[in-house]
């Protein structure tokens, strides 16, 4: 398939666009430590360790401790069985968004609840005995010391003096406050062309190259401007970032302040819909219309390459093995027209920017942080205009799961366009590009 000249500046170029420095901000750890009576809740791991002890005494087992680590493993197999399942059902159908992870695990751990409380209490109560009569002792042995220092004291009782010499305190100082702290991170972006602002933001495992069939002739009235979100493509992987709706979120406001950009339409496909929804809803007065294309979460119709991204348990090693032929496999179930969309060309570049070990983290990051839930419930407050697109043969947004967005928001406009899969704006450009302008009228600055 030849490449266009509009799209060859996509490819064969790491950095075909430029970069907007924005300041992260990191979290300030908790300055003090909890006071020794309150009883921290005990982690997985120990919790594990203590129930299977309890189920050891609940079966009265007699064998020899070199068997207990057969008992160990067959247990270590039923909880991670129950964390599977539990996590199976918490995802309301397998459809846009989950709970976290830790409130998985408060709900696997309710059951050994009470029974912990009373040893760890047990054991709690043990230790202050132990140093109430460790503080006894020490006072019986300072008041010894003293009878018999008296008895051998030589010195003058003129020389001694009645009271004790008090230290002379040192004035204290308020240290300084420390301002926020952030990390720095750089976003790849491009832009081109006058006009209003439109804002467009790939998906989750993309980089802007997604647009490069509709870039260049939308510049043509807008001023448009296509990111790699963090994580993605050549801009930054912060250490201190965790790839959640509400963090993308928020770096799209960052990154239209690093650039001067006041407000601005959107335009966002598939999950990165929820980025540019959570944005618009915390900050309605800087997003004008809005566009989403085939909107939504994880889904249970998407290839099990990107569910076991999702997984706590193989989602590493999914990652790992996140290669050129599972790219191949990725996108030969999102486009229709195979013979038309699919080419080396196309599966290298999608590859290219998620093929090291960073990038590969960050992906099975944002997939595995990827709760929607929060977005879905407020949507009917929604104030920005949107349009809905979604490809007929789209294979991943089938029946009830399209709706579901849909369905939030009641005022939104809905499309659907005939003989186009996932990547809709990629198979058919020129439809979305055609729907574009008559939903948002090019206004073309004064000279």
């Amino acid at each position: 398939m030849a490449i266009s000249l509009e799209v060859k500046k996509f490819v064969n170029t790491e950095y075909v666009g430029k970069f907007a420095e924005i300041e992260l901000p990191i979290a300030q750890p908790e300055d003090e430590e909890p006071p020794r009576k309150a009883r921290k809740k005990p982690d997985k791991k120990d919790k594990k360790e203590k129930k299977a002890s309890f189920i050891r005494k609940r079966a009265d087992y007699d064998g020899d401790d070199d068997d207990y680590d057969d008992i160990d493993s067959e247990i270590e197999a039923e909880l991670d069985a129950e964390e599977e399942e539990e996590r199976r059902k918490s995802r309301r159908g397998g459809l846009f968004g989950r709970r976290r992870a830790d409130d998985l695990d408060d709900e696997l751990d309710d059951e050994l609840d009470d029974e912990l409380d009373d040893e760890l209490d047990d054991e709690l109560d043990e230790e202050e005995d132990e140093a109430a009569k460790a503080l006894a002792r020490r006072k019986a042995a300072a008041q010894e010391a003293r009878r018999v220092a008296a008895m051998f004291d030589d010195a003058p009782k003129a020389s001694r003096t009645s009271q004790p010499v008090e230290a002379e305190e040192e004035e204290y100082q308020e240290p300084e406050p420390e301002g926020p702290r952030t990390e720095r991170a750089r976003i790849h972006y491009i832009e081109e062309g006058n006009g209003e602002p439109l804002i467009l933001v790939h998906s989750v495992g993309q980089s802007f190259y997604t647009w490069r069939n509709m870039f260049s002739r939308l510049s043509l009235n807008y001023r448009v401007i296509a990111i790699d979100l963090l994580g993605h493509g050549y801009s930054s992987r912060p250490e201190n970032f965790n790839y959640t709706v509400e963090e993308q979120a928020m770096t799209l406001g960052l990154f239209m302040d690093a650039i001067g950009v006041q407000s601005a339409h959107i335009m966002a496909f598939s999950m990165g819909s929820a980025y540019a929804l959570r944005f618009a809803l915390d900050n309605p007065e800087r997003v004008g219309k809005m566009m989403l294309i085939a909107p939504g979460g994880l889904s249970p119709d998407m290839p099990l390459a990107i569910k076991l991204m999702d997984s706590s348990i193989l989602g590493g090693v999914a990652s790992m093995l996140y290669g050129m032929r599972t790219v191949e496999k990725v996108l030969s179930e999102c486009y229709f027209d195979l013979a038309q969309m699919m080419s080396p060309e196309v599966v290298g570049e999608y590859y290219k920017t998620i093929s090291d070990r960073e990038s590969r983290w960050a992906l099975r990051a944002s997939f595995h942080n990827f709760d929607d839930e929060s977005v879905v419930s407020r949507l009917r407050s929604l104030g920005a205009p949107v349009l809905m697109l979604q490809g007929s043969e789209d294979k991943w947004r089938q029946g009830d799961d399209s709706e579901l967005y849909h369905t939030a928001m009641p005022y939104a406009g809905f499309a659907t366009m005939r003989n186009a899969g996932h990547l809709l704006h990629e198979e058919k450009a020129e439809k979305v590009i055609a729907a574009t302008l008559e939903y948002i009228p090019a206004i073309q600055p004064e000279a």
